[in-house]
């Protein structure tokens, strides 16, 4: 499949957001590195490899103290967080982790290959605005969690467990594919009218000397009906 790497030789993995810049979205301001997006007045949100012994953990980034107070405000009516979320287009079932900004005010990336990572600082599945859920794409061990992310198609449906019991569910729109380097930080990030769902991991063609992935797929999704 193009753009995955899978090399037995070699345990680093290494997915991610755009190259280094810093844009504006709804009046905050956002840090895109290399293998890490940092949302400069809100959180950072690590897309590098999964933290434990086969991976290289991903670049450390500061979150201002202010940045993490003000994304944990919540606005509007709250739904319960991501438990699981559900591709049955591409045979995903995976649990979902809440990702947040530990003592070093990093946040990191999903700690498995078969789990996901939710923006804990972002809306709830199911709330106004866009909430993102990353995975990784592959690792030296084979295909990880969104593997497949790249073939999903239109129509298709994304179901998200949440803790109280309630699934909601989202149509994707569209897949797109983006060189890291022009990172469409504002349709990712930016405020919608209504409640939204990205989901994020690597693709393209991997840079052996980098060690990472040059593109990113997205897929948007709208909440059905």
């Amino acid at each position: 499949m193009t753009g995955r790497h899978v090399d037995a030789s070699n345990k680093e993995l290494s997915w991610g957001a755009a190259s280094t810049e810093i844009v504006r979205v709804s009046g905050v301001s956002l840090l895109v590195v290399g293998s890490a997006i940092v949302i400069a007045a809100v959180l950072v949100l690590s897309v590098g490899a999964a933290a434990g012994p086969e991976t290289t953990a991903p670049p450390q980034q500061q979150v201002p103290e202010a940045a993490s107070e003000q994304a944990s405000e919540p606005t509007g009516e709250q739904a319960a967080d991501p438990v699981r979320v559900r591709i049955p287009a591409i045979g995903v079932d995976a649990p979902v982790q809440a990702v947040i900004v530990d003592e070093n005010g990093v946040l990191p990336p999903p700690d498995t290959f078969e789990g996901t990572g939710w923006w804990q600082a972002g809306p709830e599945p199911g709330e106004t605005g866009p909430a993102v859920i990353a995975g990784h794409v592959d690792s030296y061990r084979g295909p990880a969690v969104f593997y497949e992310l790249n073939e999903l198609e239109q129509g298709a449906e994304i179901l998200v467990d949440r803790a109280d019991g309630s699934t909601v569910s989202f149509i994707a729109q569209r897949t797109e594919q983006y060189d890291k380097d022009e990172f469409p930080t504002e349709s990712v990030y930016g405020d919608t009218p209504d409640p939204q769902l990205r989901l994020i991991t690597c693709g393209g063609t991997f840079d052996e000397d980098g060690r990472t992935y040059l593109d990113n797929i997205v897929t948007y999704a709208t909440v059905a009906g």
